[in-house]
């Protein structure tokens, strides 16, 4: 054991050594089982690959060596095991560290907090279930505030338990200590609050005292477009000491399932709203289209179908290309083989790399049937002249050996990702320009396959989160850099896949919030069908309503965000990605 600790010590210093500078991690590990502490750890890890002139170095707070707090500009702890044992050492180089930390949740009862930020720990929050709000629902400390804006946690009754009421309740109860000195004196700053939306009553949600902050609950649980996880995701980057990367607020609109036999009067009426108000056109593409219970309104001898063999189609994507629109590779047919996953098995409506009805990987799932799928699918592509450098996974979902390789045969990703713990050998390193689709070429393409296949990933636990980003990210977990989709979409109805509708009002209100964010973006995506008229499943008054896009589009357009050409952009950032992480745990659970 002591050899082998030798050999981890060397790489960790020579790794250090070779980096600029670096931000240490530390989670709570916690007792066998215990898996939501390195989930954490990863989501932390995420908003961290916005941040690529660092060095990641992860750890359980178990393992914490005295004076690790100095040797990197920053240090994050996540304390989300109730009274997990924290050495003490961690504690008093927390406390007399000049260099800038940051304690998330739990176990601050543990640290001197009335020295460091003229405060006392009094209790966690409850739920209130005699205040109830108007929908009838248990009361907390749901709205968080800062910097003006108004954020909030999700709070609803669960989809499987009706009688369980979903929320992060819990948050430190803080007040200042009874002291002569007030805490302003010593340089604490409240920089968030949170109000409870039963009593009005507020508590301090984000302390700072020059170097050391606090935030009273982990701000990973339940996110959604406007959670208070947008608040730690602006404030890493005075944690961090880092200025924003970019002057100007950033907009990005796609134009979302597009296959062969989708409505082209829809197509045409779509790329001619953006061309008219100067908005850059993204075309979420599927390149062939595939429908095996014949669902879709179509003809007999279409059940399955290839871009190029649409001839109309091709002549709209040479529209597209002659308005300097951008393609975004959206899956191969966007749904999996002769079944219903979960829906209908029609391309655009159902999951492609995971099996949703299981809720685990595809039974095909392996290194040569997604890298020989997605051959075929560029291989189709290239037919009708599009070779899309965006990859935007189906639903979202996959595989995490999926995840893996989108992130190194695509420059760059698209949106929202799904997180597991999970451990590998002999991973490739990461996004080698050598693996991206770019050419047909069936000697790279063999030789794509065989690098490749000599990882193994397998999860660590059984349960996944999903974790969308409000900033570009130059290496996730995975390896993906990953523009984002932080807004969602215009969704009129709840269905089998939809279970919370969403407005376009929310979306344009969810976007001002952002404004505080630095490097903020306004990303989200729009459906053909949306311009049918809403008895139809739309949101017209008519069919063909461009109303409510050109609505969304102007508003976001007020708040002052710029729409951008993404591949212009993913071009610009093509070589730059975070170093690989460096873990230090011996216990070998996550990442080693």
């Amino acid at each position: 054991m002591k050899k082998f600790s030798t050999i981890i010590l060397i790489i960790l210093f020579s790794s250090l050594a070779n980096a600029k500078e670096c931000v240490r991690l530390y989670y709570d590990h916690g007792p066998e089982g215990y898996w939501i502490g390195r989930t954490y750890a990863l989501f932390a890890q995420n908003l961290l690959g916005h941040f690529p002139e660092l060095q990641q170095i992860i750890a359980p707070i178990e393992t914490y060596q005295k004076g690790d707090i100095a040797t990197c500009r920053a240090t994050i702890y996540i304390g989300s095991y109730f009274n997990n044992p924290i050495p003490p050492d961690f504690m008093v180089d927390f406390e007399n560290t000049k260099q800038n930390v940051a304690w998330l949740g739990y176990n601050i009862w543990k640290l001197p907090i009335d020295r460091i930020f003229g405060f006392k720990y009094n209790q966690l929050t409850k739920l209130n279930t005699t205040t109830l709000d108007y929908e009838l629902k248990p009361t907390f400390y749901k709205w968080i505030n800062y910097k003006g804006e108004r954020f909030y946690k999700y709070g609803g009754w669960s989809k499987t338990n009706p009688t369980e009421f979903m929320a992060g309740f819990e948050i430190a109860a803080l007040e200042p200590i009874n002291s002569v000195v007030p805490f302003e004196k010593i340089g604490t700053e409240i920089l968030s609050t949170a109000t409870h939306n039963g009593t009005n009553d507020m508590l301090p949600y984000v302390l700072r005292n020059k170097n050391h902050f606090y935030f009273a609950d982990v701000p990973f649980s339940f996110m959604h477009e406007a959670d208070r996880y947008l608040i730690f995701s602006d404030l890493l980057f005075d944690i961090l000491n880092l200025p924003p990367r970019h002057k100007n607020k950033k907009a990005l609109l796609r134009i979302e399932d597009v296959h062969p036999l989708v409505p082209l009067n829809l197509l045409y009426l779509f790329t001619n709203i953006l061309a008219e108000n100067k908005v850059p056109i993204h075309i979420s593409i599927i390149p062939f289209f595939f429908d095996p219970f014949k669902l879709y309104d179509r003809k007999d001898n279409e059940e399955f179908v290839g871009a190029s063999h649409v001839p109309e189609f091709v002549a709209w994507i040479n529209e597209v290309k002659r308005l300097n629109g951008r393609f975004i590779w959206h899956g191969v047919t966007h749904q999996y083989g002769r079944t219903k996953n979960p829906h209908d098995g029609i391309s655009g409506a159902d999951f492609e790399f995971w099996d949703a009805v299981n809720n685990s990987a595809v039974a095909k799932d392996s290194v040569p049937w997604v890298l020989n799928r997605l051959y075929d699918g560029f291989n189709e592509l290239t037919k009708i002249g599009v070779q899309p450098k965006i990859w935007l996974t189906p639903h979202y979902q996959a595989s995490t050996l999926d995840y893996y390789l989108f992130g190194r045969v695509f420059p760059w990703n698209i949106g929202r990702s799904i997180y597991y713990n999970f451990e590998y050998k002999n991973k490739p390193m990461d996004n080698n320009p050598a693996y991206w689709f770019t050419d047909l070429n069936t000697d790279t393409h063999k030789k794509r396959i065989a690098e490749l296949s000599q990882i193994q990933i397998k999860p660590t636990a059984s349960k996944w989160n999903g974790q969308a980003f409000p900033y570009e990210i130059y290496g996730d977990i995975h390896g993906q850099r990953l523009l984002p989709e932080n807004l969602g979409n215009s969704q009129p109805f709840e269905n089998a896949h939809v279970l919370i509708p969403r407005t376009v009002i929310e979306i344009v209100a969810d976007a001002k919030r952002n404004l505080v964010i630095r490097d903020a973006w306004a990303s989200f995506f729009y459906h053909p069908f949306l311009f049918n008229d809403y008895n139809s499943g739309g949101r017209g008054s008519y069919f063909g309503d461009p109303a409510e896009l050109v609505y969304l589009v102007t508003e976001i357009k007020k708040l002052g965000y710029e729409f951008i050409d993404a591949e212009d952009f993913a071009e610009k950032y093509k070589d730059l990605i975070r170093p690989e992480p460096i873990y230090t745990n011996l216990k070998k659970e996550g990442n080693l």
